[in-house]
């Protein structure tokens, strides 16, 4: 840890100076508002998340912290828009963006959010925001992380920066055992506390849409085809096919990317999409949803899903359609994401490699046994829950409770 802050230093001070206005760097350094607050005062949970996806992981573990201590408060902060947008009114916790990761930022963040624990979702964790807690001795908690290999900042070509990792996280709680045993190569020792992700999930299980979409659900002639967490490249892998018999309902993962992913979607015409925010309820092949927070409930209105993601780095959470009753497909790429192995072993998710691929997915839309397994994959889902409890203990046992 001697370079590492030089180099932070000099690299976000210069993307600072040439950063458009909607950079994200930019929205980080507009959200000062804590740097004129006063500290923060009785014990407060830090938590931080990199999106959406790891807030909502990780949201059962907090709420329950929260509920067994009232005494105590929280404050959430985010890498991403995508999580921040959404979430900067969560009501049980002062929600920030996480301050870039300077030695001068770190410190004063910790100034103001006071924490007496950290805990950390995943793979989130920047090192000089991890060293200022070290130096702090504030105990910090990482959760729910996936380790198919050794993380970098675990590396012994890095000793420093290793250093900082090892005497600074307090636990660190993996998913599996196979994650542990990749973590041990790496001489470093992680307890198993499961897969918090389940516990959310079942807390969606009859989770109900608005009155506004149900109301476009009872619209439709058609069965509905949802593509949740929408990227570009989803959009265009469905063009090639042939989906008259749907009524396509798009949930853009980047809300301003809308029009974008609608124009991707050639075979519909102007007068037959529809835009679920100016438009009222009425029958359309192409429904455009650019609207945070309504995903989660439109799954149970679908008859078919299609989990975003799956062209670009990994798939979106596919437990959420689970959770619903529904056999989700995906792009090709849904192997980073730990829970997605389980669900194809089982048939719960249908990886795509080929458009005759996702025409047979198309063809199980509706059938008996399609709704059968939705089903089945609904009850899988809530006999794993349990991991936020094993959370919790160790949060309670970090800061002796």
């Amino acid at each position: 840890m001697i370079l590492y802050p030089l180099i932070s230093n000099l690299v976000f001070s210069a993307w600072q100076l040439v950063a458009g206005k909607n950079s994200w760097i930019s929205k980080v350094g507009s959200d000062s508002s804590w740097k004129s607050s006063p500290p923060l005062e009785g014990k407060v949970i830090w938590m931080h998340a990199a999106s959406l996806g790891e807030f909502e992981m990780a949201r059962p573990v907090l709420e329950l912290f929260l509920e067994k201590h009232p005494n105590w408060q929280a404050v959430v902060t985010f890498f991403s828009p995508s999580g921040y947008e959404p979430r900067n009114n969560y009501e049980k916790a002062k929600v920030y963006y996480l301050p870039i990761d300077t030695p001068s930022e770190a410190s004063k963040w910790l100034d103001y959010a006071n924490p007496s624990l950290a805990l950390f979702v995943r793979y989130d964790i920047w090192p000089n925001h991890l060293n200022a807690l070290r130096k702090r001795s504030i105990p910090t908690v990482v959760m729910g992380m996936s380790a198919p290999k050794t993380p970098w900042y675990l590396n012994r070509m890095l000793p420093l920066i290793r250093k900082v990792y090892k005497e600074g996280i307090h636990t660190w709680g993996v998913i599996s055992e196979q994650d542990a045993a990749n973590m041990s190569l790496a001489a470093i020792h992680s307890e198993v506390l499961g897969n918090p992700k389940f516990d959310y999930a079942a807390s969606l299980v009859g989770k109900t849409p608005s009155q506004k979409y149900i109301a476009w659900k009872k619209a439709q002639n058609k069965p509905i085809l949802l593509v949740g967490s929408a990227h570009l490249e989803d959009c265009r892998a469905l063009n090639d096919l042939d989906l008259k018999k749907f009524s396509i309902w798009i949930v853009p993962h980047e809300i301003d990317q809308s029009d974008m992913l609608k124009c991707a979607m050639t075979q519909f015409k102007t007068f037959d999409s529809a835009n679920s925010m100016t438009d009222d309820p009425k029958e359309a092949s192409l429904l455009m949803v650019p609207e945070f927070g309504v995903l989660t409930g439109l799954y149970s209105l679908a008859d078919g899903v299609i989990i975003g993601g799956g062209y670009a780095k990994a798939t979106h959470n596919v437990l959420e359609a689970t959770a619903q009753g529904k056999i989700a497909a995906s792009g090709p790429n849904w192997q980073k994401i730990a829970e997605n192995h389980e669900l194809v072993k089982r048939g719960y998710l249908f990886p795509i490699q080929s458009t005759d691929q996702y025409s047979l997915y198309l063809k199980r839309i509706g059938t008996t046994e399609f709704i059968a397994k939705g089903v089945e994959a609904q009850q899988w889902l809530l006999a794993q829950k349990g991991a936020s409890e094993s959370i919790l203990k160790v949060l309670e046992q970090a800061v002796q409770l």
